[in-house]
């Protein structure tokens, strides 16, 4: 049954009342047309729930905006959306593009600091963000009583006489979801293994992040990156937010999240008051056995207030690194791998406490 203004709906009843299912939900191709932003292709999705958010199809199907009642869940960047072209790939600055959003993906054959490796000088968090889609697909249709819409696009990763990787997305929500489905397909079309490093970079900020914001989940231990996570109770406060700070460096963290028997984890970051009173937080749902690492980016910065929760088939140490430890994973030749994420938003303390009793449960098994 398709949810609508508090209410469970027929197809034919809730057809009665309109002429086009866009009156109340829908997704919409635009091009964006203004500075660095120019000739970026997007998705405007509206749900009918609550939720509008933004696909971008010019920038490697990543999430731009994403609003829930009129409140911003994202944080972005002071590069705004850049198109593809002012792509800089050297060192670190892939951040001259790096607008955030509610989603970057990094990957697919890197993610991490700048590294060197195997002959190989790699940028920050590999290439797919930049890359524009093809094959792009909007479908919006009736199953039943259900009105799905779906965007769907594939990137490439391919270098001639080299990797040949292909990421194949699909973005499904519903008529009065407050959420969304990320189904990717990851695919080596070459001859030879590839490494798979993919992280799902979600950012999030204010007002859904301030200092009355916290992580919930089923944390079983915590790993600092560096030094500087573990200074001033770095470790003990990685669940918690400050209010914004002047000349704040990173922190980041790994954190070992337990699941259930079908290897189902979580994380969610929950607010008791935005500002009005009301609740507001993110629920993101994964599978260990597809994506079995995790690592909080934690960005207080005055100007940068921003916390990133990233599922990801590795933490982002480098690709040398991981090859010398034994911990580099690869996609063999004519293999391919696929993810699944849901993306929840959480708008009522009931479901925020289910949340907390759930993550004690997985942490006691």
């Amino acid at each position: 049954m398709a949810l609508y203004s508090g209410k469970e709906w027929t197809k034919a009843d809730i057809l009665s009342y309109i002429g086009d299912p866009e009156q109340i939900a829908g997704a919409r191709p635009s091009i964006l047309m203004d500075g660095k932003a120019e000739g970026v292709k997007a998705v405007n999705v509206n749900t009918g729930g609550g939720l509008n958010f933004t696909v971008l199809p010019g920038r490697g199907m990543d999430i731009a905006e994403a609003f829930y009642k009129g409140k911003a869940l994202h944080f972005i960047s002071g590069t705004g959306i850049t198109s593809p072209s002012y792509y800089e790939e050297p060192g670190i600055n892939w951040l001259r593009s790096f607008f955030a959003g509610l989603l970057t993906t990094c990957g697919i054959t890197y993610s991490g600091a700048p590294d060197f490796d195997q002959g190989a000088s790699l940028g920050l968090h590999g290439r797919i963000s930049n890359t524009g889609a093809e094959n792009l697909c909007i479908n919006q249709k009736w199953k039943g009583n259900d009105y799905v819409i779906t965007i769907q696009g594939m990137v490439k990763e391919v270098m001639a006489m080299g990797e040949n990787m292909t990421l194949t997305r699909r973005i499904e929500t519903r008529l009065g979801w407050k959420g969304f489905k990320l189904i990717d397909l990851i695919e080596n079309r070459g001859f030879e293994p590839q490494p798979l490093m993919m992280i799902y970079h979600f950012n999030f900020g204010f007002p859904l992040l301030s200092s009355k914001s916290r992580i919930i989940g089923p944390v079983i231990d915590t790993q600092p990156r560096d030094e500087e996570a573990k200074k001033d109770k770095g470790i003990e406060d990685s669940m918690m937010f400050p209010e914004p700070q002047a000349n704040y460096k990173e922190k980041v963290f790994f954190h070992n999240l337990a699941s259930d028997s079908n290897d189902h984890s979580f994380i969610a970051l929950f607010n008791e008051n935005v500002g009005d009173g009301t609740p507001l937080g993110i629920l993101i749902k994964f599978n260990k056995k597809e994506l079995p690492k995790f690592t909080e980016w934690k960005m207080p910065r005055k100007g940068s207030y921003v916390i990133g929760l990233e599922p990801g088939t590795v933490i982002p140490i480098g690709r040398s690194r991981l090859r010398e430890k034994g911990d580099l994973p690869f996609l063999e030749a004519q293999d391919q791998y696929s993810v699944t994420i849901d993306l929840q938003v959480i708008d009522s303390l009931e479901e925020m406490k289910s949340i907390e009793r759930e993550a004690e449960l997985l942490k006691s098994r």
